[in-house]
């Protein structure tokens, strides 16, 4: 789920779906969760002109830089130039994955120093060929100000600094930001995430396990570009998890044993994590891209919405989110290998009316606020792309006044169990009734088996893909709307209120959305895999609190952001259920320290309350249906 999927190379694979044939392109990365699906594509098609320029040779004409920092650590960094005479405006990034990576943004080079910019990639601290040890993401609040001031003072630069970057390296501008150096005068922060509690490497408590085993190894100078396939089978017995590297690679990662030596909000996750005082701190315009279908979606939003309220440069703060995943969202959607723009995601064929020039509205951007040679943009703050409606809707702030909150509370006359459920989602309470199951950590629900017409990589499919065959099970819950009368568009954010209790000490709450079609396909509403909640999360990331038996409890589970118009016949369902394995680890139900837990593992049963004594129940932003889309 995050950070490495701006792969340039591809593997396209025939599939079958309900309706034919597919074509997919795999994103290899360290996620292990996303794919991306494109539409056929042809080597002689001539580039779209909305799509970012074709890619230069990485490290060609490229000057190595040592960048020193206060503490007596060196940072690698490429630098290139224009031709032109100098000084000039220099567009910066901050990647883990190697300078001279294809995650990186390094193929750009040609791009921005023909439109008069100098462009740098540099290594970041303990990863590639920079010195210092790598602690996740708490290295950009204290290195990131001193590159940007070492940059701006350099006689090749202008003094003014922009810095782009996607996901990890897309997070590191906005964290850079809140030490206000000189010389940064504006950040394209894509596809960013939040904290490490509210994504990676730790999602509403629950350890990212299938995320976690490759990004470590990746960003870990001895051992990248060694990842192979893992064993997840094999894996899903072994004990402890702290050792879960050695058994998937046969090698120990450091920053894999490091994210579990860390489970709460302590001191390491201070200098990530983003107070209400640090959004305040920021100074400078951003232009951030984002899809429903990227795994950062959440943190996307989230820090928009944040710096839109409260940063000193709130009024020069833009958001575009559209039908993209993780790889294409700085693009606006567009393939950098073929130049077309990707017209399929999953089971979601996109329009053509569903793409952004990214790369160009970049360069406006960078224009405006790097070199003044161009109006500050018109955009309205915030367009969203609404699948299913195929328009844009444009407000100037998220959540956006077009939309109303609803409530549809978890109901039915009979069980709930997702072979034959008839769990309802209802306008009001109905009679109190007790759903049940029995989660088995031997058996989880898995995130990485094949979907309908799909191939799953490790972390799980990510999109807009038919779920309906792993979600067959007992040990799932399911609560469903009746066929819609009406078109309903969600917009915004879902959470789940739900009164549980179990006979264990701790277990995982999943939950997760999807349009079911009339035929059955249900197809997942989430830019992840699911919403998740560790039970013994259920007070914060700094408060752990194991249940008692029988004790009945209230958990609030984030379902992130939702953009998305289910159509007439349709319903919106409801899954809830206790593993996603290995998106994330499977809770052993010990209650014990996951990180070095060797117990066996405990069945756990698990009992969802719902009526008017305990309106358990689904909270969502909808668009109302007098509200028109913008374009």
């Amino acid at each position: 789920m995050f950070p490495q999927d701006r792969t340039r190379f591809s593997a396209r694979i025939k599939q079958h779906s309900r309706k034919g044939a597919w074509m997919m392109r795999f994103i290899v990365s360290s996620i292990a969760a996303a794919i991306a699906f494109v539409g056929p594509a042809s080597a002689e098609l001539p580039r779209h002109p909305d799509a970012p320029a074709r890619e230069s040779q990485i490290g060609e004409g490229a000057q190595s830089v040592s960048i020193p920092l206060n503490d007596g650590t060196t940072l690698a960094a490429d630098l290139y130039l224009p031709d032109s005479a100098g000084p000039h405006p220099v567009i910066l990034e901050v990647t883990p994955y190697g300078r001279r990576s294809t995650f990186s943004f390094s193929g750009e080079h040609a791009f921005w120093t023909g439109h008069g910019y100098a462009f740098m990639v540099v290594d970041a601290r303990g990863t590639g060929a920079s010195g210092g040890t790598h602690t996740f993401m708490a290295d950009a609040r204290h290195d990131g100000p001193q590159i940007v001031e070492w940059v701006a003072g350099q006689p090749w630069s202008s003094g003014k600094v922009g810095m782009r970057g996607s996901s990890y390296s897309g997070t590191y501008p906005i964290q850079t930001a809140i030490g206000r150096p000189r010389g940064l005068a504006c950040i394209s922060p894509n596809a960013n995430f939040q904290s490490g509690f509210d994504g990676p490497p730790f999602l509403g408590g629950a350890f990212m396990q299938g995320w976690a085993l490759g990004w470590t190894l990746r960003v870990t100078p001895a051992h990248a570009g060694k990842a192979g396939p893992v064993d997840y089978d094999k894996l899903l017995s072994h004990r402890p998890l702290l050792t879960a590297d050695l058994a998937a690679h046969g090698v120990e990662v450091p920053v894999y044993r490091q994210f579990l030596e860390h489970q709460t909000s302590d001191n390491m996750w201070a200098d990530v994590h983003l107070s209400l005082e640090d959004y305040r701190r920021i100074n400078v315009p951003a232009l951030t891209f984002t899809g429903w279908y990227d795994t950062t979606l959440p943190g996307s939003i989230a820090n928009y919405r944040a710096m839109r309220g409260l940063a000193a440069s709130s009024d020069d703060q833009w958001i575009i989110v559209g039908p993209w995943d993780h790889s294409g969202a700085s693009e606006g959607g567009y393939s950098r290998d073929t130049g077309q723009p990707i017209d399929r995601i999953g089971a979601l064929a996109v329009e053509s009316r569903g793409h952004k020039p990214g790369q160009r509205m970049a360069r406006e951007f960078f224009d405006w606020c790097l070199k003044g040679t161009a109006s500050r943009p018109a955009w309205p703050s915030a367009q969203m792309f609404v699948p299913g409606q195929n328009r844009w809707i444009e407000t100037e702030r998220l959540p956006s006044p077009l939309v109303k909150s609803r409530k549809l509370f978890l109901g039915g006359s009979g069980r709930a169990n997702a072979i034959s459920s008839q769990g309802l989602l209802e306008a009001a309470p109905s009679q109190n009734a007790l759903d049940e199951y029995t989660h088995d950590p031997a058996n989880p629900v898995r995130s990485d088996l094949p979907a309908n017409g799909h191939r799953a990589i490790a972390g799980g499919l990510i999109g807009p893909v038919d779920i309906s065959h792993q979600l067959a099970r007992t040990d799932v819950l399911t609560y469903a709307t009746p066929p819609l009368k009406t078109p309903l568009t969600l917009l915004g954010n879902a959470r789940l209120s739900i009164y549980v209790r179990a006979d264990v000490p701790d277990f995982d709450m999943v939950a997760l959305l999807e349009d079911v079609a009339p035929d059955g396909a249900a197809i997942r509403l989430d830019s992840g895999w699911a919403g998740v909640l560790r039970a013994r999360y259920r007070g914060g990331s700094g408060r752990l609190a194991l249940l008692k038996p029988g004790e009945t409890v209230k958990l609030e589970v984030n379902l992130g952001e939702k953009g998305h118009t289910l159509r007439v016949g349709h319903r919106l369902r409801l899954s809830v259920f206790s593993s996603a394995y290995p998106f994330i680890s499977v809770n052993p139900g010990t209650g014990n320290d996951i990180a070095t837990d060797n117990a066996s593992p405990r069945s756990a049963r698990i009992t969802i309350l719902r009526g008017s004594s305990y309106p358990s129940a689904l909270s969502l932003e909808v668009l109302e249906p007098r509200a028109q889309p913008s374009k």
